[in-house]
């Protein structure tokens, strides 16, 4: 049973940067298409958001050689 509980975790581990990805990018995307200016994500909100993406998106990158043991 840990086998599988571990399993699981590392299958976790590598969809999420794909995961997230595409949220932050339909995110993006539909911010500027469908909500008014003064909804959307401006300054220090907007780049804290992205910049805490695109850091979990690297690290779970950097890291998936390492859970497939290359």
């Amino acid at each position: 049973m840990g086998s599988l509980a571990v399993d699981v975790e590392v299958m976790n581990a590598l969809l999420l940067p794909i995961v997230l990805g595409f949220l932050l990018g339909s995110l993006l995307v539909l911010e500027r298409k469908a909500l008014p200016p003064r909804y959307r994500m401006r300054g220090c909100y907007r780049f804290a958001c992205t910049g805490l993406c695109l850091i979990v998106i690297g690290f779970g990158l950097y890291m998936v050689p390492a859970t497939l043991g290359f």
